[in-house]
């Protein structure tokens, strides 16, 4: 019999947003959990348990991002760095670079960005779109699936959008459905949502 100890270190990483005419590095602070099983794992473990109990771990992992990914939502400071990138002429993930294309709150303040790369420059030069806006009607609400779920506009000084997220229960895993006042309507990234805070960061209203 042998009792077994669950370390899960968040390591902070840095995050490089690179949107037109904004530059940002910060790093969101390290967080270590550590979680002890109860009870001993038996020697003679069979292959259904452990992937049984290996599933039971990764729902804790998982349910740890969900809440640091609410928590930041709630909190006004995070980041969704797209891995995919959808509109009305298709869906893009195919070296998509998540540094560029992104959706990002610091407190009253915020960007969208998406940078497509492809022949036309776009309005940002990156082959999409950058809005620098301020926050404003945020509503925060949990669905009956108990996904979390994030209203709010963001006012620019060329363009304004509405924001939907939804960040999926017992997951940090996220989509965000942007309606810009121009452009080809609706706009949808996919990605991770984690929090992001840099004080320093300059966003042009």
């Amino acid at each position: 019999m042998k009792q077994v100890f669950f370390i899960f270190t968040l390591v902070a990483a840095s995050i490089t947003l690179n949107p037109a005419r904004v530059s940002a590095q910060q790093v969101y602070d390290d967080d270590i959990y550590v979680i002890e099983r109860t009870g001993d794992i038996p020697e003679n473990e069979t292959k259904r348990e452990r992937k049984a109990r290996i599933e039971r771990d990764h729902e804790i992992v998982d349910s740890i991002y969900n809440l640091k990914a609410v928590r930041a939502v709630q909190d006004g400071y995070f980041v969704l760095q797209a891995t995919e990138v959808s509109n009305g002429r298709g869906v893009y993930s195919l070296g998509l670079n998540n540094n560029t294309n992104f959706l990002l709150m610091q407190g009253e303040k915020g960007i969208f960005q998406v940078a497509f790369n492809n022949f036309d420059p776009g309005l940002n030069g990156l082959g999409g779109i950058t809005l620098h806006g301020t926050i404003g009607k945020k509503d925060i609400k949990t669905d009956k699936k108990g996904n979390t779920i994030i209203t709010y506009h963001m006012r620019g000084m060329h363009m304004n959008a509405s924001v939907t997220v939804t960040i999926f229960k017992e997951s940090d895993h996220a989509i965000a459905d942007v309606y810009p006042t121009m452009g080809n309507g609706r706009v949808t990234l996919r990605g991770r949502l984690v929090p992001y805070r840099n004080d320093n960061i300059q966003i042009t209203p």
